[in-house]
């Protein structure tokens, strides 16, 4: 089981706001290219694999956002069974990054004229908000929080750790060696110390 479907509500909640506020299908698989969330058409399609999905598959395998304006006809489309009868009208595919890894993709999707002209109308806009979308996603994902929970507790210890150097500094201030004695202090080689001193800009 992926680490998206674990949050599938999320997921499918996250798709039909987009689409509601865009007026755009969206659609969400994840890593094994199985749907785990989709809005029009492909909401009844959620839970089953995407054997033809090539554009997802480049995606996931490049890390790497994709926008196809003419389906079936693009190089990515050209293994597909339905190219040249393809049922979409334009689509902007973005991965979902965690730690730089694609654990999913998020796709916008246009089956008719409107929807594609509101999709490529400002192509630049739709592919960053989407990219923000696949932010907002990873960012659920229960990895994602325990690194971010573990940064948290790594930016807690350098901060005291750097309080800490600063106290010693101070209660040996004008002192004869004290460095040396800050170090006693604290329980570090004087070179650690130094080296703590640089990497905290003490």
């Amino acid at each position: 089981m992926s680490s998206l479907h674990e949050i599938r509500e999320t997921v499918q909640r996250t798709a039909e706001a987009i689409a509601d506020v865009l007026k755009i299908e969206v659609e969400i698989a994840d890593s094994h290219l199985i749907r785990i969330a989709g809005t029009g058409e492909y909401k009844d399609q959620c839970g089953r694999f995407m054997p033809d999905s090539f554009v997802y598959q480049h995606v996931l395998k490049t890390g790497t956002p994709v926008v196809i304006k003419k389906p079936g006809y693009h190089e990515l489309c050209q293994p597909c069974p339905r190219k040249g009868n393809c049922s979409e009208s334009g689509e902007i595919a973005s991965p979902i990054l965690v730690n730089g890894i694609p654990v999913g993709v998020i796709g916008l999707v246009s089956f008719d004229a409107l929807q594609a002209k509101r999709l490529f109308n400002n192509v630049e806009w739709m592919s960053q908000f989407i990219a923000k979308m696949a932010e907002l996603i990873a960012g659920n994902l229960p990895e994602t929080a325990d690194a971010e929970e573990n940064n948290a507790k790594l930016l807690r210890l350098d901060s005291l750790e750097k309080e800490a150097i600063i106290k010693a500094l101070e209660e040996v201030a004008g002192n004869s060696r004290s460095k040396e004695k800050a170090a006693k202090i604290l329980g570090i080689s004087r070179a650690t110390l130094y080296r703590k001193i640089r990497e905290y800009e003490i």
